[in-house]
C-alpha cells in the first residue's frame, strides 16, 4: 500500500505542475457562469433548465474525459514513457495510480459543476429542486462516467491519441442521441448512455413525475459488467505494455 501511495504522490506532483488540475477547476466554473447567465433570460421552466444543464454536462463528458486522458498520456510520451518502462514488475500500480487520480479530480470537477450550479441556482430563487438532489446527481453523473475513464485510458495507451479523441467525439455524439427516441431500448447496452439517462430520470423521480418504468437495475448491472471487464483488461495488459505496443 505504501508503494502504491508513492505512485499517487508522484503523479499528483506531475498533475499539479501541468494544466490538468487547473482544467478540472476552470471548466466547471466557466460552465456554471455561462449557463446561469443564459438562464437569467431564458423562458424555460426551472425543471427544463436543470434537466438541460445536467444532460449537457453528461453529453460533454466523453469528449472532456478523452482530452484529460490525452493530456496525461502526453506527459508520459514527452518523457519517453520512462516512468512506466523503468518499473520491473507490477506495472499496473503506475497505471492505476494515474487512473485513480483522474477519477478523484473528475469527482471534484463534477461536484463543482453540478452542486455548484445547484447552490447558485437555488440562491437565485429557484427552489423546486433541493440541494441534496444536486449532490446525488453529481454522484450519479460521476459514477456513470467511471467506465468512460477506464475505456479512454485503455484506448489512448494501446491505440494512441487520435483513436482516443475519436472515441471521445463519437461517445459524446452517441450520448446526445441517447436522449432521443433512438436511445430507447439500447441505452442500457452502451457506456455513453448511462450518465445522460440516469441523471435525467433521477430528477424526474425526485419530483414524482417519472411516469414510465425504466430499466435502472439493468443499466447498473451492465455498468458493473463493463467495469469488471475493463478492470481485468487493465490488469492483464499493464504488465505487458512497453511504450506504444504490447509485447507478446
Amino acid at each position: 500500500m505504501l508503494h502504491f501511495f508513492n505512485y499517487l504522490k508522484a503523479d499528483f506532483y506531475k498533475f499539479y505542475h501541468s494544466n490538468i488540475i487547473k482544467l478540472h477547476l476552470i471548466i466547471p466554473i466557466i460552465t456554471i457562469i455561462s449557463f446561469l447567465a443564459y438562464y437569467t433570460i431564458s423562458p424555460w421552466s426551472e425543471l427544463e433548465k436543470v434537466i438541460a444543464y445536467v444532460q449537457i454536462i453528461s453529453v460533454s463528458f466523453p469528449l472532456i474525459i478523452s482530452i484529460i486522458v490525452n493530456m496525461v498520456y502526453e506527459q508520459e510520451e514527452e518523457a519517453g514513457f520512462q516512468y512506466f518502462l523503468g518499473i520491473a514488475d507490477k506495472k499496473y500500480f503506475a497505471h492505476f495510480s494515474k487512473l485513480i487520480l483522474m477519477l478523484i479530480l473528475g469527482l471534484i470537477s463534477t461536484l463543482i459543476a453540478i452542486l455548484g450550479f445547484g447552490i447558485t441556482f437555488h440562491l437565485m430563487g429557484n427552489s423546486l429542486i433541493e440541494i441534496s438532489v444536486y449532490i446525488k446527481e453529481s454522484l450519479i453523473v460521476f459514477g456513470s462516467s467511471i467506465l468512460l475513464y477506464m475505456l479512454q485510458y485503455l484506448v489512448v495507451f494501446y491505440f494512441g491519441r487520435g483513436a482516443s479523441i475519436g472515441v471521445g467525439i463519437i461517445g459524446s455524439t452517441i450520448s446526445a442521441l441517447m436522449i432521443t427516441g433512438i436511445g430507447e431500448g439500447i441505452w442500457t447496452l452502451l457506456p455513453w448512455g448511462y450518465s445522460v439517462r440516469l441523471s435525467s430520470y433521477f430528477v424526474l423521480y425526485n419530483l414524482d413525475i417519472l411516469n414510465k418504468k425504466v430499466p435502472i437495475m439493468q443499466a447498473i448491472i451492465m455498468m458493473i459488467v463493463f467495469i469488471t471487464i475493463f478492470l481485468a483488461l487493465q490488469l492483464i495488459l499493464s504488465n505487458r505494455w512497453e511504450g506504444k505496443q504490447i509485447i507478446n
